[in-house]
Parts: C-alpha cells; sequence; structure tokens
C-alpha cells in the first residue's frame, strides 16, 4: 500500500536529482574559475559599459552592468539568466511530469488505486517538487558559497542566499503552471510547451520594458521583474517582490487539484 505519495516522488526523483547537482557544481566552478582573471580586466569592464541599451537590458541582473565586481560578474554571467533558465528547466520539468507525466506512462490509476485521494496526491508531488527545487537551489548556493571564498569575491553568504532563493521561488511558480496545466489536460508535452511558453514571454517582457514605454505595466506582471529588480547580490533579500513569486506557486498549486478533481483518468 503507498503510506507516502511524498516520499514516492521524492525516490523516483534521487537519481535525477544527483545528475543535476553534479551539473549545477561544474558550471558554477566553470564560471567562478574565470573570474580572477575578469575583475582586473579593463577593457573588457569598457566593453561592458559600451554594451547597447537593449543588451545591457538583458544582461544586468537589478543593478548596473559592471564585470569588476563579484556581485556584478556573478549576476551577469549566472543569474540573468542561466541559473534561472537551469532552474526552470529542471522545475518544468518535474511540474510536468508530475501528474501528466504519470498519466501518460499508465502509473497514474496505479497510484490512485491506492486509499489516496486525487487532492492528496496533487500536493504531495507538488510539495516534492519544491523540495526537490530547494535542493538544487541549496547545493547552488553551497557551490557559489565555496567558490566565492576560494576565488577571494567579495560578496557575502547572504546576499548570494538571497539571489539563489529568487531563483528557487522563480522555478517553483512555473513548475507549479506546469502541475497545474498537466493536472488540467493530462498531456505532458503541453504542460511544458505552454509553461515554457508563458517563461520566455515574462521573460522578453521584462527585458523589453526599459526599451518599449508600452510595457512598463505589463512589465509588473512578469515573475522575472519580480525576480530580479531588488538587486539581492548587492542588497539582500528583496522580501516583498519574492512574496508576489511565492503567491504564484500558491495559487497554481491550489487551482491544481480542483483542475484534476474534475478530470476522467480512467480512459
Amino acid at each position: 500500500m503507498l503510506r507516502s505519495v511524498l516520499l514516492k516522488s521524492l525516490r523516483d526523483a534521487r537519481r535525477g536529482f544527483v545528475w543535476w547537482s553534479l551539473g549545477l557544481i561544474g558550471f558554477v566552478a566553470l564560471i567562478v574559475s574565470v573570474y580572477p582573471t575578469i575583475r582586473s580586466n579593463p577593457a573588457l569592464e569598457k566593453l561592458a559599459q559600451d554594451y547597447p541599451e537593449a543588451l545591457q537590458a538583458f544582461v544586468a541582473f537589478g543593478g548596473p552592468v559592471d564585470y569588476s565586481s563579484a556581485a556584478g560578474y556573478l549576476g551577469i554571467e549566472l543569474f540573468s539568466l542561466m541559473v534561472p533558465l537551469l532552474l526552470l528547466v529542471a522545475a518544468i520539468g518535474i511540474g510536468a511530469r508530475t501528474i501528466a507525466g504519470e498519466e501518460e506512462g499508465g502509473t497514474l490509476e496505479l497510484v490512485l488505486a491506492n486509499p489516496v485521494s486525487r487532492t492528496r496526491v496533487v500536493l504531495e508531488k507538488s510539495a516534492a517538487l519544491v523540495l526537490e527545487i530547494l535542493a538544487l537551489g541549496f547545493v547552488l548556493w553551497a557551490s557559489l558559497w565555496i567558490g566565492a571564498l576560494a576565488a577571494d569575491m567579495d560578496i557575502s553568504a547572504g546576499n548570494l542566499a538571497a539571489a539563489t532563493l529568487g531563483a528557487v521561488l522563480l522555478a517553483v511558480a512555473y513548475g507549479a503552471i506546469g502541475v497545474l496545466v498537466g493536472a488540467a489536460t493530462g498531456r505532458r508535452s503541453l504542460a511544458i510547451g505552454v509553461t515554457a511558453g508563458l517563461g520566455v514571454a515574462a521573460y522578453l517582457v521584462n527585458g523589453l520594458a526599459p526599451l518599449v514605454d508600452a510595457l512598463d505595466g505589463p512589465q509588473k506582471l512578469s515573475p522575472f521583474y519580480h525576480y530580479a529588480v531588488g538587486d539581492p547580490l548587492r542588497e539582500g533579500l528583496p522580501a516583498d517582490h519574492y512574496l508576489v513569486l511565492a503567491a504564484i506557486a500558491v495559487a497554481a498549486a491550489g487551482v491544481a487539484p480542483w483542475a484534476f478533481s474534475r478530470r476522467d483518468v480512467s480512459t
């Protein structure tokens, strides 16, 4: 008998978690190892300052485009795109697999054959998603902290944690949307496509808003705006913006059981 959907989900994900962790550690080590040669390069700093406005809007992470400081370098090379992208890929994949993947694989009916409600299945699987992304976030933060110490980067563990938490919340929000779409449709490819499409659209709106006045209002609705606007690598935790990301995740996870309960998964 199935005793815990949450524990089963975490157990099933352990191999993927190991590979994701190794990938994150290796990527962080590569980026951090380059910093000692970057910070003392005035030509590169001038190049960054000469970036077109359109490019600066996409590569900046909260603060100015700056290769000379640890916060500026990590913001450009990691947190402006690569860190959220990697965590989003992981979270959307997990979210789409949570209900729709098992349904398409024929294993969801076996889970539901146990004395567990659909609501419990969705919520515990969503909780497993949160824990998996949090664990990947911890691996990312620990790698950055150790790397920053080794490369003599002038940045605090607290600010690294604040930026990492933002990326985790952003990923969890989109992962929860993936759970919702998968629960409503039963189609894994649709859950991935819709959620990824929403993510790309939100990223473009946030990046183009400084250049297009008409996007000023829509920018505030973009999760990427709330992820980066507070400049956590320099100023620490922007709690109000991170609460918006958490609210998106809670709302999507809260609607998913209702959407799933309205479907017939036996056909």
